[in-house]
């Protein structure tokens, strides 16, 4: 008897052990895997892309919002939603804490299967200090604002001010703390510090405490940095240093960097960056989780001051890395025109790339596949994704989408509504929740790229590992679809997964795919002289294995000429190429 209960007791406590280990696995908090020049977050211990969307600034402020907008998001397709936690709503009163805003969020999300990127609204949102609390915001003694050359003072708080940083600290570490305890689930995934930092009004804070610093040497913490990393530095800021290194302390920012706004801008970077990294620091060492912080553009020919000056633009990662090592990743706000541009300068060899909000518009269903597939970025995430609709426009004579309430598109797949064809973001982001884990298999190899085409250009090239060159045009270029005849053609774009030899999916909308051999190419074999479709079909891509909706062998492939799926059309498809002479 007792060597049953001694065998008993070992057995429980073998599996006690088993259930404890498998139990750290499942929490273990969410991580930001880093491979080169790109990254992707960790949930759950399972890779994910943030297929994604950013709540409007208060459209997380009551649970009845929460509620209404997170089931409309679950039916978009998002696995991510960026929202907004607001320090006047967790810090009403002084040293009095309320996560009910916080708590709302993080459960309704899990009711929808929603990913959860938090967005800490503390000393500043868009430059200003509008969502600090009240308290905060009349005792202008303890908490001063930062001032304009003539000591007008602007409604940014100041970012060198103490008692500034421990309030906002506080309140952003009981946020970690909360995070730490309640959400064993891993719904909250990442954390953005602070929102769109930068002075406006002047490119730099002109108090007498910042015009003693300025005035002031360079701090050797930066000083180093510059030094150690002088041939890795952006070329922005080889360019402004005045000086050869080694960079010593007598230097200040102006006999360093020059006497312009251009180095006032330098300066206040250096006091956002510090200041941000002393929230992020105190915050991951309560609960690790990835940190990031986004900007607002320096674009259209503005200057520090005429857009937000400081902030975490792409020519300045470098006074980010320096003075705020514990933030990840510089994520890009797109507003302006170039989209392909602006990718190009915030994905860098030391920034993968992160999208965490554009502006709102159809054409982001194309942008999000070219960013996925040639860029590898970790996340995609349009603004005020909650107003966008569920459907696209139906013909004159039906409802258009907007006409339907917000309750009747939540209906996403109910009998009444099922016939009705999803919106452009709506239907891509169900196919790119398909390919998932096929894109995240290829991130960062030669197996996967993507193009993205519009009215200016036309016509785009992928060289396959296989030697075969994949010929990508606007689907109006062959003539036969509505609309090819119109002056401005839309946005169109697909990403093209290398399966195996000759085998390939597309995912888009609006391309023809012609193929060709690439002669330059090692992988081509002297004497075959044509390439040929030998299969083509229309699938589905679900638990890992492909669905066949439709054959396409006859007029889709034009006889076997071409892949193509027209504009206003959404699809995966599987094709296979052969070789003949």
């Amino acid at each position: 008897m007792k060597t049953i209960t001694k065998n008993y007791m070992k057995t429980r406590l073998f599996f006690y052990i088993v259930g404890l280990l498998l139990n750290i696995g499942c929490y273990a908090q969410p991580k930001l895997e880093h491979h080169g020049d790109w990254a992707r977050i960790t949930a759950n211990g399972k890779p994910m892309l943030m297929i994604g969307g950013e709540l409007g600034n208060s459209s997380a402020s009551t649970l009845e919002d929460v509620q209404r907008n997170f089931a409309h998001l679950h039916s978009l397709g998002l696995n991510t939603v960026l929202a907004p936690v607001t320090w006047e709503l967790i810090e009403p009163e002084e040293g009095k804490f309320d996560m009910t805003s916080l708590d709302n969020i993080i459960q309704e999300a899990r009711r929808n299967d929603l990913k959860v990127v938090l967005l800490w609204f503390g000393a500043w949102k868009n430059s200003m200090s509008c969502y600090a609390p009240e308290w905060f915001k009349r005792d202008t003694k303890r908490f001063p604002r930062a001032h304009t050359q003539d000591g007008k003072p602007v409604e940014e708080a100041s970012s060198l001010n103490k008692n500034v940083l421990d309030s906002d600290r506080r309140a952003f570490c009981r946020i970690m703390e909360h995070l730490r305890d309640y959400d064993k689930e891993q719904t909250v995934i990442m954390i953005q510090v602070e929102n769109e930092i930068g002075m406006i009004e002047v490119p730099r804070d002109y108090s007498a405490d910042a015009t003693k610093l300025y005035n002031s040497a360079v701090p050797k913490q930066l000083t180093d940095y510059l030094t150690k990393n002088i041939n890795l530095l952006h070329p922005y800021i080889k360019d402004k240093l005045k000086k050869m290194p080694p960079y010593k302390v007598e230097h200040n920012w102006t006999s360093l960097f020059g006497d312009d706004i251009y180095t006032e801008e330098i300066f206040q970077t250096w006091t956002y960056a510090t200041y941000v990294q002393q929230l992020a620091e105190a915050g991951r060492k309560i609960y690790n989780l990835p940190m990031y912080v986004n900007v607002a553009l320096n674009s259209r020919g503005r200057k520090p001051g005429q857009y937000p000056s400081g902030g975490p633009l792409a020519h300045l990662i470098d006074l980010w890395h320096c003075g705020a090592p514990s933030i990840d990743v510089l994520g890009v706000d797109i507003y302006d025109i170039g989209y392909k541009d602006w990718l190009n300068r915030y994905h860098l060899p030391n920034n993968p790339l992160f999208i965490p909000e554009i502006r709102l518009e159809d054409k982001d269903a194309m942008y999000a596949l070219y960013a996925f597939g040639h860029h590898g970025a970790m996340g995609f995430c349009p603004f005020s994704i909650e107003d966008y609709p569920l459907y696209a426009k139906a013909s004159s004579k039906d409802m258009t989408t907007m006409d339907l309430s917000q309750d009747d598109q939540l209906n996403a797949f109910s009998s009444d509504h099922a016939s009705r064809p999803l919106s452009p973001i709506a239907s891509i982001y169900k196919l790119l929740r398909q390919a998932e884990p096929l894109i995240i298999e290829r991130q960062g190899t030669k197996n996967m790229d993507a193009v993205l085409l519009d009215n200016n250009n036309r016509e785009a090239e992928i060289i396959t590992p296989d030697g075969i060159r994949l010929t990508v045009k606007h689907s109006y270029s062959l003539g036969w679809e509505p609309g090819a005849k119109d002056e401005t053609w839309p946005e169109a774009a697909c990403i093209i997964m290398r399966l195996d030899k000759e085998d390939y999916l597309v995912l888009g909308s609006g391309i023809v795919i012609t193929y060709s051999p690439a002669e330059s190419s090692p992988a081509w074999q002297k004497g075959d002289a044509r390439i040929g479709l030998a299969k083509c079909e229309a699938i589905n891509y679900e638990k890992g294995k492909m669905h066949v909706l439709r054959h396409l062998s006859g007029d889709q492939t034009h006889q076997g000429r071409h892949i193509r799926i027209p504009v206003g059309q959404y699809e995966i498809q599987h094709f296979r190429l052969y070789r003949y002479k």
